[in-house]
């Protein structure tokens, strides 16, 4: 903190044969008692912080070692009703109304062993810190990336976390220099958010290439208008084992060499 702490007289030098030497305060420069331990010290520290002297070492409003463990959670308000949403499932994920309840009626002899056992890989652990910020400024921006597919640059990329497909626009594929007769055949029924179906002219699969790693992705083909090329949906982020972060506006995923 250089000159910005008031430091105390230095102390007098006598009866340093009763002080503890392994124990040393840098505050009072002298042996005996640890730094951290000094109560005059702390509050020196709480003066020069209500002074706003220390605001580029404790920002107001941040993490600060003081508050940690003094703040309670709030109580859960308490809950009167519980909202079930029934469902026939979906054959996307390969659970349909029929599969689940034979799933249900198996008895538990009937039904195959499962292992529990994690086995632990030396994978990367994946975090997000604030230097992974490029805008402090608030947003509420979609998490949008650019890709190379097919040995094509492709722009507007949307990650989308709650689409449990990976979509891709017919007017896309043929920019690529694909076309309907390079899709497999298969309709099926896309349901958004306001209940509207869309179907699907069918699948291809397209070598996509991300951070070092090519993965083979399947993408269901749609025909219509769209503010993206493409949708990243939950199949592509379980295929990298990757975290999408809005906040940071970013993705992540571990690869064998980071």
């Amino acid at each position: 903190m250089g000159d910005e702490i008031r430091w105390p007289r230095p102390p007098v030098e006598r009866q340093l044969w009763r002080k503890d030497s392994k124990k040393k305060c840098e505050f009072y420069r002298d042996i005996g008692h640890n730094t951290e331990d000094y109560y005059t010290l702390r509050m020196e520290i709480r003066r020069l912080y209500e002074q706003g002297e220390l605001s580029h070492l404790l920002p107001r409003g941040g993490n600060q070692q003081d508050n940690v463990g003094s703040a309670k959670p709030t109580a859960p308000p308490t809950c009167t009703k519980i909202i079930n949403v029934i469902t026939g499932g979906s054959d996307i994920s390969g659970l349909t109304y029929s599969a689940a309840k034979r799933r249900a009626t198996e008895t538990k002899e009937d039904r195959p062993e499962i292992s529990c056992r994690v086995s632990h890989s030396n994978l990367p652990v994946v975090a997000f810190d604030e230097e992974d910020i490029h805008d402090s400024q608030e947003h509420h921006d979609a998490l949008i990336i650019t890709l190379s597919m097919a040995n094509c640059t492709v722009r507007k990329v949307l990650v989308d976390t709650g689409s449990s497909v990976n979509l891709i626009m017919l007017k896309t594929i043929e920019n690529m220099g694909f076309s309907e007769k390079d899709l497999q055949k298969k309709t099926i029924p896309l349901v958004g958010l306001s209940g509207e179906i869309t179907n699907s002219l069918g699948e291809i699969v397209i070598p996509t290439y991300a951070g070092g790693i090519n993965k083979q992705v399947r993408y269901l083909v749609i025909d219509g208008p769209s503010t993206y090329n493409v949708i990243l949906g939950r199949p592509w982020l379980y295929l990298m084992k990757a975290i999408a972060s809005m906040y940071h506006q970013c993705v992540k995923f571990p690869t064998p060499w980071e």
